[in-house]
């Protein structure tokens, strides 16, 4: 990608310049065709529970009655119209005016969302959620449709982007301070100028930005998100919660199945980050309504949550196995409000009871993050704040990519070289090797990058 610095900069820049420029080149030309998709995605993702009302409105909005149903009525309402179903989840309407929505692997071992009125006990629809326009947005932006190593790339990406953006940072850095292609973008000007500071200059005043919700999403990311949750284990300061090392379990219960947190990503990938990571308590092997505890339990539950305060967001996840246990899980859009709670379906004891007073700092931190990074926390305000940044960056990466092709030498990459004897200045080698220790899949492609470039030399 171009440079950020002026032309004054340009015709006396400072040591180390075109090797920091070689870096930003290098960082932002691959990363950029899959920013775009990425930054474009989150923007629409920023709207997805609006855009899934309107979507789904013929199925959503009901008549809001009086009272609704129990819970075991309308459970039973569900499986009497698919015999030999299998309720996995329920979300809990959010409004007086919404359906709730069970989601189903039906006999055939077909996934769907069933919408039914909670009031009347009718079935208003039903739709493959893997299909939904918002679903696909969802995994776009997780990992590019390309599964486990589309998330990869994601990471890397995510990544590679801190780099661009902190050499980018250095470049754009003046000499001499000024108003005009410092701080205000010379548009009256045309060609590479306009380009020039099109790119450089939203991007300066974004940057901070970019890289918050950056370092906000790399929890979720495929690799490093893991082994982040995993330093909990011996400090205390990141473990999740007081349950991260050693979950309840209900009496006689077996010894807790090491990939209980495999099956709780697996049951609901919205649980929160805190959570996901946290082991799953172990059930007394019972499970299922009819079998001590069922849905009827959890809805006394329900008068844990305070949604008079923090809004809706209930979803209630089946246990799928012997040992699992019933997962009451409430995400409100403000972090602070989050709380799960854990029910053995046996015998209907509580087996925790996690909200965010039991956080750790750094569950807090990275909830928070989450919640702010999906444009939630602050309400309409988040949203159309993290909209701008977006179309900024977006914006902003485009006009980078147009300023290379402008300059860019007739069939020939166009990458800059470093003068003789130049060298990347110490901060920049320092942050490098930092960004490469702390996330090691950036680590593992400098490598690659050093090794490519060292083969390329003549002997």
């Amino acid at each position: 990608m171009a440079s950020a610095a002026t032309e004054a900069q340009e015709s006396a820049p400072h040591h180390g310049y075109r090797a920091v420029w070689r870096w930003h080149f290098l960082a932002a030309l691959w990363t950029a065709p899959f920013l775009i998709l990425l930054t474009l995605s989150g923007a629409v993702y920023l709207f997805d529970l609006e855009f899934e009302s309107w979507w789904n409105r013929e199925s959503q909005t009901v008549a809001a009655g009086t009272i609704a149903l129990p819970l075991a009525r309308q459970e039973a309402l569900i499986k009497s119209a698919y015999p030999g179903g299998e309720i996995r989840r329920v979300r809990l309407p959010r409004g007086p005016q919404e359906a709730s929505i069970w989601t189903i692997q039906t006999r055939a071992g077909r996934t769907a969302d069933v919408f039914l009125d909670p009031y009347r006990g009718t079935i208003t629809g039903a739709q493959d959620p893997s299909v939904q326009p918002m679903a696909v947005v969802r995994r776009m932006h997780g990992t590019l449709l390309g599964g486990q190593i589309g998330s990869y790339i994601v990471e890397l990406v995510a990544c590679w982007t801190l780099v661009m953006m902190a050499t980018g940072i250095w470049l754009w850095w003046p000499r001499r301070w000024k108003a005009k292609g410092v701080i205000v973008p010379r548009l009256s000007n045309s060609g590479r100028r306009f380009w020039r500071d099109l790119h450089s200059i939203p991007a300066i005043f974004n940057a901070v930005f970019v890289i918050l919700l950056v370092l906000t999403g790399l929890p979720w990311s495929a690799f490093w998100g893991p082994q982040f949750a995993k330093i909990g284990e011996v400090v205390p300061f990141v473990a999740i919660g007081p349950n991260f090392k050693a979950p309840p379990k209900a009496d006689g219960a077996a010894t807790p199945d090491p990939h209980a947190v495999h099956r709780t990503q697996a049951a609901d990938p919205k649980l929160p980050w805190a959570i996901q990571h946290s082991p799953l308590p172990a059930g007394s092997g019972a499970m299922g309504a009819g079998i001590g505890a069922g849905i009827a339990d959890i809805e006394r539950l329900l008068s844990m949550l305070d949604m008079p305060r923090w809004g809706g967001g209930v979803r209630i996840i089946y246990p799928r196995a012997a040992g699992d246990v019933f997962i009451l899980s409430y995400v409100p859009h403000k972090a602070e409000g989050q709380r799960t709670v854990y029910l053995d379906p046996g015998t209907g004891r509580i087996l925790g009871n996690v909200g965010w007073p039991d956080y750790s700092p750094v569950a807090k931190a990275v909830e928070w993050g989450v919640m702010t990074h999906m444009g939630r926390e602050y309400g309409l305000i988040n949203q159309l704040a993290n909209l701008a940044i977006c179309l900024v960056l977006a914006g902003s990466t485009v006009a980078g990519l147009t300023l290379w092709w402008k300059r860019r030498p007739k069939g020939k990459l166009g990458a800059p070289e470093p003068r003789h004897g130049e060298r990347l200045p110490g901060a920049i080698k320092a942050l490098l090797t930092g960004l490469a220790i702390l996330f090691p899949l950036v680590g593992a492609s400098m490598v690659v990058v050093f090794a490519t470039r060292l083969m390329r030399q003549p002997a």
